[in-house]
């Protein structure tokens, strides 16, 4: 993959299992075609990937989705993007950098749909659904390392307070915008983990897919921006 100059950055994050290199090529061909700014390319990771490589701190010991975190521990002074490896790029996303400000650019959970379930487990944890979905973030990483020190400050009350970092980020971070639904993204598929409703909405006209809980069914039809 090339480096060039860095204007913009985008960024993503694959610890773990469930993605692989993969997935990380494949967001990276989807931005390359999808971003005329110049930009370089960063993954989070746990092991050595075929782009730029920011390894994780290991010990901190962290739930696969927690790993997100290390996203606010970036001394990045540019504009950057973070997706989701299940996200599905359609269309030009320059637009993305003119709206980050000195906030954080996100998503409204309730945009596409309120898929974090009320079982028994949520229940009895007293946990809320997520207001936003960080699926989807734009920020300048080195303005942002605030919300990096408080989650470090108590680690594991903050994990089990929150139960992942879309929680976490609503509560500490100082400011939050919004990215246009529609126009900007669309939700694919709507349902709770584990019972998914095969809800395969298409909007060519917008910039991205969110996929959430996804499975490799709800990529059908969608193929051609990625290979």
């Amino acid at each position: 993959m090339k480096t060039l100059r860095q204007n913009v950055n985008i960024v993503c994050v694959c610890v773990g299992n469930k993605y692989g290199k993969d997935h990380v090529n494949r967001l990276y061909r989807m931005v390359e075609r999808n971003c005329s700014l110049p930009f370089s390319f960063y993954c989070i990771s746990d092991k050595q990937q075929d782009c730029n490589t920011i390894f994780v701190k290991k010990e901190l010991d962290l739930e696969s989705y927690w790993w997100k975190i290390e996203l606010f521990n970036l001394d990045f002074k540019d504009p950057t993007l973070y997706f989701d490896l299940d996200v599905v790029i359609h269309n030009n996303i320059d637009s993305f950098f003119d709206k980050i400000k000195d906030n954080i650019l996100t998503i409204k959970g309730s945009d596409i749909g309120e898929f974090y379930p009320y079982d028994g487990r949520f229940t009895i944890l007293d946990i809320p659904p997520a207001v936003i979905n960080t699926s989807i973030m734009g920020y300048i990483p080195i303005k942002t390392k605030y919300i990096y020190k408080k989650f470090l400050r108590n680690i594991d009350y903050n994990i089990i307070k929150y139960y992942g970092l879309d929680r976490f980020v609503y509560e500490h971070c100082d400011d939050l915008d919004f990215l246009n639904y529609d126009e900007d993204y669309y939700h694919r598929s709507k349902g709770y983990s584990g019972q998914l409703v095969n809800n395969l909405n298409f909007n060519p006209d917008s910039k991205v897919c969110i996929l959430s809980q996804c499975t490799e069914k709800h990529y059908e039809g969608l193929e051609e921006y990625f290979l």
